[in-house]
């Protein structure tokens, strides 16, 4: 898996230590804490998405590459009936 690099992942580790202090100052079940896990938990789903995308748009180009080499390959064969 390739590694991405985006400035949610950015927003994400500093939303992290934001949690990390407040749970440290109002404990783990506090609201304020709840609410910035929830603030993360966004973060993080928008980024999943986007790292999603990304992998289905490269998916999509591999196949789009191995349909044209196959297309060339039946194209140029000796076999080929294709008259250019």
């Amino acid at each position: 898996m390739r590694e991405y690099n985006h400035p949610l992942l950015e927003q994400i580790q500093k939303k992290r230590e934001e949690m990390i202090a407040i749970a440290r100052e109002t404990g783990l079940s506090s609201n304020e804490t709840i609410l910035c896990s929830q603030e993360l938990d966004k973060l993080i789903y928008k980024y999943q998405a986007l790292v999603q995308k990304d992998q289905q748009r490269n998916l999509s180009k591999g196949i789009l590459f191995c349909n044209l080499q196959w297309l060339m390959y039946k194209f140029n064969s000796p076999m080929s009936t294709y008259e250019a």
